[in-house]
């Protein structure tokens, strides 16, 4: 599902560097929106922060969190728990997709953290990319011709994903957890209850392993597409940023990557220091940016957002 709002920002991750961009752009009367992870976050991980300047007998990191938010709040800033499943960029159009809907939006940054930890791989989830697992059903659709193929995922975006391999595959199987509509379409099953465990087979994916009520079952797969919000930074921003080695963000000292209207801020930006006050430098100087560009592409011409 698509919204029909335009964002002037969405910020992708709610911890210090991102809550401090909120809160200027905010400001500027932007029209911004804050992507978050429910009780994700190495800030409100911090059990006490004592380096933190203007608290002398130190703070914990959730109370930091919430009276950041507070602030970003009283500036109209918008916040929506989601999971990121990446971003589009067509014919210069910020599409960011989450489990619930897909987002337009004329700017972001992407402050979502280091999320080394935050991305818990399926068992043969990382075996098996490319040799079918997939995480774009458009992308790779085409390639699941008269074949098995199961869909993971929550999200009204996983079943259209569902629908829509059902144009290429012999049968599709969306495995969900909470979902409970059924479709008419003789190609589509859903199985409800469902918690995938692992991804098995030899040289390509074969079949998967299913906790289902609480009962271990087997399915037949031929190919995978996975909704679950366990992509690497890598799977997630590639497509709109530079990455190094180690999947860094890298940036200008301006927060720039190298797409126009993309920018990255704190810990998820190649830097050689990752602390609060360095994360909130990052997220001012973003944000600073993000009004700049705004202001300068007012007349939106070249975003092609007017015939939206």
């Amino acid at each position: 599902m698509e919204s029909k709002e335009i964002f002037d920002l969405i910020i992708i991750g709610a911890g210090p560097a991102g809550l401090t961009s909120a809160i200027y752009a905010g400001r500027a009367n932007l029209n911004v929106l804050v992507i978050e992870k429910e009780g994700i976050g190495s800030l409100l991980m911090a059990h006490k922060i004592d380096n933190y300047p203007g608290f002398s007998d130190g703070i914990t990191g959730k109370e930091l969190y919430e009276k950041m938010k507070k602030q970003a709040l009283k500036y109209g800033v918008n916040f929506r728990k989601s999971t990121l499943l990446g971003i589009d960029l067509i014919e210069n159009k910020k599409i960011v997709k989450t489990d619930s809907e897909n987002l337009l939006t004329k700017s972001v940054i992407i402050a979502s953290g280091w999320a080394k930890n935050n991305f818990s791989k399926i068992k043969g989830e990382k075996e098996f990319l490319g040799k079918g697992v997939s995480y774009c059903a458009n992308c790779d659709g085409a390639f699941t011709k008269n074949m098995i193929v199961g869909v993971f995922g929550e999200s009204e975006e996983a079943l259209e994903e569902a629908l829509f391999l059902t144009r290429y595959a012999k049968e599709v199987i969306m495995f969900t957890h909470n979902y409970k509509k059924s479709f008419p379409n003789d190609k589509l099953k859903i199985v409800s209850k469902a918690i995938l465990e692992e991804i098995k087979g030899n040289d390509y994916v074969e079949y998967v392993e299913i906790n289902e009520n609480d009962e271990k079952k087997i399915y037949k797969v031929d190919y995978i597409f996975l909704y679950l919000g366990t992509k690497n930074p890598t799977e997630l921003y590639s497509d709109v940023a530079v990455l190094n080695s180690q999947g860094y963000l890298i940036t200008d000292d301006n927060m720039k990557t190298n797409i126009d209207g993309v920018f990255a801020a704190g810990d998820i930006r190649e830097k050689k220091v990752r602390q609060i006050s360095t994360a909130i430098s990052d997220g001012t100087i973003a944000a600073m940016e993000v009004i700049k560009y705004i202001a300068k592409n007012k007349n939106l011409k070249e975003l092609n957002y007017e015939k939206m």
